[in-house]
């Protein structure tokens, strides 16, 4: 590939974390915080209108415009005196890009606020979350139509007709070379197509949602692609707590919808896998459910610098305990190297056991001795911290900052 909070991140996919906490039971998805539906509503409150439009249609095509061989949907809401692509308020700034692959709930949230803390920066909520270092833009806004857009087409928002590549891949290339953009809006509270919004160049521009590897266009922009893959069992573990609990839906009702899905994020989302740089994968524990097997595994040779076992690591105290393991796989035809977690830390025993991992891996890039362990602690309460999903989305979120200081020399 190209080079291309102490806060809670507003992702407008409501990505919330997919773990588990204690020995009981999931997690379910948290609401979108507080402040960022605020600043929603009341941006939506003034603009939030459905444009009428369906793409294609009729109607629709006849109000398409098209800039320097750029289509501009109308179901993108455009002003007039808007263009995709517009030069920077700033020169010089290359941004570094990311893009972060995973069905919603898979724990995007919980993982950026990992990456914000490795790279000692914060995002100010809002529709598109940015800070002085970076900005995280979600990739429903890359809808083509709104909610009530795919009811008159019958597709789902997986599916790759219903998603603006084509505008996509341009706006992420213009981003990475300096330029700015007008991004469109999907509305997550109305459902509607908001106007596009002015996104200036940052140093780190994070992509996170379904389909950030899907095109090449976007693909090759990236510096590092990231997968955050939970298989089928645990998927319908995490939503049969939720929608049982919050929604009075029964187990019954809980497959159909996975089920329902399954077609689309079969053929849309789900073969990304293969042209991830990394990919953290969860499945059941094999002591079962609830607990986890978490896996990293690493493509051969690709942008993610390797991290290594020295020896197995069998961890005692808590039930069932932990294992960690390291073995070479093929991964979609890529060689691949597993780091592989299964079972908790013992969360009374904390600071050593952590610790015990930490020098037992190599590769890792520490600015300091100990700081995987003194991150983790930091972390201590936020989802995953007790088993693998919070220890290896740490590393990944180290290693991701030394790709980002190799690739600027620091700056």
């Amino acid at each position: 590939m190209a080079r291309s909070r102490s806060v809670v991140l507003p992702l407008a996919a409501a990505a919330v974390a997919l773990v588990l906490l204690g020995h009981v039971a999931f997690v379910p998805p948290a609401p979108r915080p507080r402040a960022a539906r605020a600043l929603t509503a009341m941006r939506g409150a003034a603009n939030s209108v459905p444009t009428g439009l369906v793409w294609p249609s009729p109607e629709a095509e006849a109000k398409l415009r098209e800039e320097d061989g750029i289509k501009m949907y109308p179901t993108h809401a455009w002003t007039d005196d808007m263009m995709p692509i517009v030069p920077a308020t700033k020169e010089g700034v290359s941004p570094v890009v990311i893009g972060v692959a995973a069905d919603s709930g898979c724990g995007k949230s919980t993982f950026l606020r990992r990456i914000l803390g490795a790279l000692g920066t914060e995002v100010t909520p809002g529709h598109t979350a940015i800070g002085d270092m970076m900005t995280v833009i979600c990739l429903d806004d890359y809808h083509t139509n709104d909610r009530a857009g795919r009811k008159a087409t019958g597709l789902t928002a997986l599916d790759a007709k219903e998603n603006d590549f084509a505008l996509m891949g341009v706006q992420i290339e213009a981003l990475k070379q300096g330029k700015a953009v007008y991004k469109p809006i999907y509305n997550h509270d109305t459902g509607n197509k908001d106007p596009p919004e002015l996104i200036e160049p940052n140093k780190v521009m994070v992509f996170e949602g379904l389909h950030p590897i899907y095109d090449k266009k976007a693909r090759d922009q990236l510096d590092l692609g990231i997968y955050i893959d939970i298989v089928n069992d645990v998927k319908f573990a995490w939503k049969v707590q939720r929608d049982v609990a919050e929604r009075g839906w029964t187990e019954e009702q809980v497959r159909e919808d996975i089920e329902k899905r399954l077609p689309d994020f079969s053929a849309y989302v789900d073969p990304q896998k293969a042209d991830a740089d990394v990919i953290l994968r969860y499945e059941p524990s094999d002591q079962g459910l609830p607990y986890l097997k978490v896996k990293l595994i690493q493509k051969k040779g690709g942008a993610f610098p390797p991290i290594s076992l020295k020896k197995d690591l069998t961890l005692t105290g808590s039930k069932p305990g932990a294992t960690l393991k390291m073995y070479d796989d093929d991964w979609f035809g890529n060689a691949v190297t597993v780091v592989e977690m299964d079972g908790e830390i013992d969360m009374d025993n904390m600071e050593a056991q952590l610790k015990e991992i930490e020098d037992n891996l190599e590769g890792l890039p520490s600015k300091t001795p100990g700081e995987l362990t003194e991150a983790m602690v930091k972390l201590k309460s936020s989802p995953g911290s007790q088993n693998g999903t919070g220890m290896l989305q740490t590393v990944i979120a180290m290693k991701f900052r030394e790709v980002y200081e190799k690739l600027t020399g620091g700056k």
